[in-house]
């Protein structure tokens, strides 16, 4: 039997080129270069106030709705710059999912906290399956199913951390970023 010594060459899914984002006048990250590939988990790590948040909030255009941040160089996910001025922002977000660091449910029942995106990005299936099926990827399904119209908020910390991982899966991103998903 022959082995296949040679690694298997991932593609570059994301990449940053020369990143700076500052927040005004104040640089928060500088000259970033890094490189995330296809199917691979990455972690970034460092110490609080470091700029991990900031990053991973460029990687899918979060930084856009924050007053005076603006950034410099270049971010290429599956090779476009999701930066320049064709791309349209919402379907970034649409295809690289971001689940943050505080739980943030919509002011919505639990049903439609999953329900609404998947909705808005046109599923015309079983949405009880689907809503079924992301709630038990999340791994809160089953203290969710005999409340699915309270509201999101009626859960508990923890909980509502993973309706929100729940609420995105739902919509099958390509790229899910997690700013410390800490709760529960």
């Amino acid at each position: 039997m022959i082995k296949n010594t040679k690694k298997s060459q991932k593609k570059n899914i994301l990449s940053l080129e020369d990143v700076s984002i500052s927040y005004g006048t104040f640089e928060a990250v500088k000259n970033v270069f890094l490189n995330f590939k296809a199917g691979d988990i990455t972690s970034l790590i460092g110490p609080s106030g470091c700029g991990k948040s900031t990053v991973l909030r460029a990687l899918n255009r979060m930084n856009d709705l924050i007053p005076n941040c603006s950034l410099k160089g270049t971010v290429l996910f599956d090779g476009t710059n999701i930066y320049d001025k064709r791309v349209d922002p919402v379907e970034v977000r649409r295809r690289i999912g971001m689940v943050f660091q505080q739980p943030n449910p919509f002011p919505k029942s639990i049903y439609e906290n999953i329900a609404f995106g998947a909705r808005i990005n046109g599923f015309t299936g079983d949405m009880d399956e689907l809503v079924e099926s992301s709630l038990r990827k999340a791994a809160v399904w089953s203290e969710c199913k005999d409340k699915l119209n309270d509201s999101g908020y009626s859960l508990s910390g923890g909980q509502q951390q993973r309706l929100c991982i729940a609420r995105t899966i739902v919509i099958e991103p390509e790229i899910i970023l997690m700013d410390e998903p800490s709760h529960g």
